[in-house]
């Protein structure tokens, strides 16, 4: 498994997606990864509250920290999200688990928390290990 400051630089280089919403990977470990998402006015909906595409983003984020660990691309081929109340504090705080590690699918549950603590969004995510090996930053 990769440590948390590979894979940092891994996104840091390869992910300009993840770097435009200001995600940043803040912890790694087995079967357990956590990503945080500033909630500014570039993520918000017209409610003023954290808009859906910010916060799916974020969920792929923390899956991908996670499914990609070993060092080996794995892709997402399906996420189901509830989105369940709306974002209202920064930052957003998602924590992916592997719910159970295939040889080729993979399934990870990620949980959406906003600063007072309320869910914000749950989400079941299959992965799929590709086996090609992720590039790392020179």
């Amino acid at each position: 498994m990769m440590n948390l400051e590979a894979v940092k630089a891994h996104f840091g280089r390869f992910d300009p997606l993840a770097e435009h919403f200001g995600i940043e990977i803040v912890e790694l470990e087995k079967g357990r990864g956590v990503a945080e998402m500033p909630l500014e006015a570039r993520h918000r909906n017209g409610m003023g509250t954290a808009h859906g595409v910010a916060i799916y983003t974020l969920v792929d984020v923390a899956f991908a920290s996670l499914s990609n660990a070993n060092g080996l691309y794995c892709t997402n081929v399906q996420t189901s999200i509830s989105y369940l109340a709306p974002g209202r504090r920064g930052p957003l705080r998602a924590e992916a688990r592997v719910l159970r590690s295939g040889k080729l699918l993979s399934t990870y549950e990620v949980r959406v928390t906003d600063a007072a603590g309320t869910l914000v969004a749950e989400a079941v995510v299959t992965g799929y290990g590709v086996g090609t090996p992720l590039p790392m930053p020179e």
